[in-house]
């Protein structure tokens, strides 16, 4: 459909949602051919104009949430990882490296931890993320809260990283929110109306499932008193 892509902003993991990724390439084309030609959950729906040698990989910012249930994970415990945690640190120990000269040190400029009824939010803002790097983290901030780690083990992780030492959160979880290269998009709002529907549509429809195990779950629950 574009043609030669000659960069994108993120490259996600297969079950990882994305609110606004970007492609580049040469050709500029309507907005409505494009979305018409691309498969069922994907759109464009803005576009911008960048002068010759822009990189999306080299963006402004980055932001990711991640959504995982609350299975009583003590809030301030998993606050005072993520603030822990946040920084320029090498990460080794929570990156799952594509090669041996891949860099470890980055900086992450902000985790934000919230719980709305049985839900965790974690908020993630930087410039740039490596390789399963927000899913560890995330494993890593909702272990603290479980008591599984504590403190001075992510302290012990960050000054004497082990690779491979922290599993990944589940992909499905993670959210592309956002990317800023302090550049105007213009946007199509017929095309994020469509996108918009489909997303709430998908939520409807796990909401509804999400309802009907719980409802199964209850059931079994009353047979077992």
């Amino acid at each position: 459909v574009f043609g030669e892509v000659l960069g994108r902003g993120s490259r996600t993991d297969p079950g990882v949602s994305a609110v606004a990724n970007v492609v580049m390439t040469r050709q500029r084309l309507p907005i409505g051919f494009i979305n018409s030609r691309l498969p069922r959950g994907l759109w464009v729906w803005a576009m911008a104009e960048v002068p010759e040698g822009f990189n999306p990989r080299r963006a402004r910012l980055r932001r990711y949430l991640y959504v995982a249930p609350h299975w009583g994970e003590d809030l301030d415990a998993m606050r005072e990882a993520a603030e822990l945690l946040a920084g320029t640190h090498d990460y080794a120990s929570f990156i799952q490296r594509r090669g041996e000269e891949s860099p470890t040190v980055t900086t992450v400029y902000e985790i934000k931890v919230e719980i709305r009824r049985d839900l965790v939010y974690i908020y993630y803002t930087g410039r740039g993320f490596r390789n399963k790097m927000l899913r560890k983290l995330t494993w890593a901030i909702l272990a603290a809260g479980r008591g599984v780690l504590r403190r001075r083990d992510l302290e012990e992780l960050l000054a004497k990283p082990r690779p491979g030492a922290v599993p990944s959160a589940p992909a499905e979880g993670l959210v592309l929110l956002d990317i800023d290269y302090g550049v105007e998009f213009q946007v199509d709002k017929t095309a994020l109306r469509k996108a918009y529907v489909y997303f709430l549509g998908r939520y409807r429809q796990a909401a509804a499932h999400a309802a009907a195990l719980k409802a199964a779950g209850e059931a079994l629950a009353e047979r077992d008193e």
